[in-house]
Formats: C-alpha cells, structure tokens, sequence
C-alpha cells in the first residue's frame, strides 16, 4: 500500500509541475471542501491510473470459462486479461511481465492440479481464487495459500461478493464509480 501512495504521490508532483496553476489549485479546494469523487476521477485521468483490474481463467471446462467469462464482463472495473482451457497454454503465455489481479483456478485439470499451477503462477498473481467442486476445507488442506474459494456452481452474487471482499480488505480502489 505504501508504494501505491509513493507512486501517486510521485505522479502527482510530476503533474502539478506540468499543469496551468488553475489545474493544479481546482484539486486543493475540492479537497478542502471535501469533494471526494473529483479527486478520484482527477487521479484517474491525470495519474494514468488503470481503470480496470485484470483476470484470468485456467479451467478445462469451457462452460466454467464460459460462466466466469459472463461475470468479469458484467463488472465494469473487471477486464480478461486471458482464458485457458488447458493449464500448460497459461504456463507459456502469461508472461513475468503480466501482472494478473484476479486468477481463477479450477483444481481438476487434466496433466496439473490447480494448485500446482498456482505455485508457478502465483508471482504473477494479485490474488489466486479457486473456483472447484471440491469443497472448500479439501483445497485448504491441499493449498492454503489462496485468497478465496468459490465453490462450483458459481453464481454472479458469490463471485461479486467474493471481488468486492477482496477489494475492501485490501484497501484498493474501486476503479469505475458505477462498479458492482
């Protein structure tokens, strides 16, 4: 968390510097007078912040993909980064530049196990969240270091629930102002 403050408040010096003086005291009022919302957009804009968090998808049903695939699109800050429908496919293309927010991992997949795929992942990954049939005290035991565990079938309220808890414990912004 401090880095993000370091990195906004970096950005943000970079742009009072290069900004007409009327650009740079319009935020200073709105934050006296308690106007939240404007200083969220102008970080936003100005800071080039994302407006979006990226997911991906490894899971050997594409009717699993299909339904996860529904859900990221229906949540405005959510974006695919990726679905694999095979685990070596994600091995080879996700790459250590890409950064990954949300990565939803079945556990039964045919030539790796879920859990070993996250071992290989995980430093790509904000947050790893098993979507399984399995039960969720029978994937803590195999793998405890996951985020969450969405249990299979997955309804939208769940997998909302389960991005916004993630979001809100983590203190990270709400990227759209009309998200969930």
């Amino acid at each position: 968390m401090a880095n993000l403050y370091h990195e906004i408040t970096c950005k943000l010096i970079y742009c009072l510097i290069s900004m007409p003086i009327t650009t740079v005291l319009l935020p200073f009022f709105c934050m006296a007078i308690g106007i939240e919302v404007y200083i969220v957009k102008l970080c936003t804009a100005y800071l080039n912040l994302p407006m979006y968090y990226s997911c991906a998808i490894v899971d050997d049903e594409q009717h699993a993909i299909d339904v996860l695939q529904d859900y990221i699109e229906d949540i405005r800050f959510l974006k695919l980064f990726s679905a694999f429908n095979n685990p070596f496919d994600a091995l080879k293309t996700i790459s250590a530049g890409d950064k990954i927010d949300f990565l939803f991992l079945d556990i039964d997949m045919d030539g790796m196990k879920g859990t070993e795929l996250s071992q290989h992942l995980r430093s790509k990954a904000r947050f790893v969240i098993y979507a399984s049939a399995h039960l969720e005290n029978e994937v803590r035991k195999i793998d405890s270091s996951f985020e969450c565990y969405l249990g299979k079938p997955i309804s939208m309220k769940r997998f909302a629930g389960t991005i916004n808890k993630l979001i809100r414990l983590n203190n990270l912004p709400i990227k759209n102002e009309n998200s969930l």
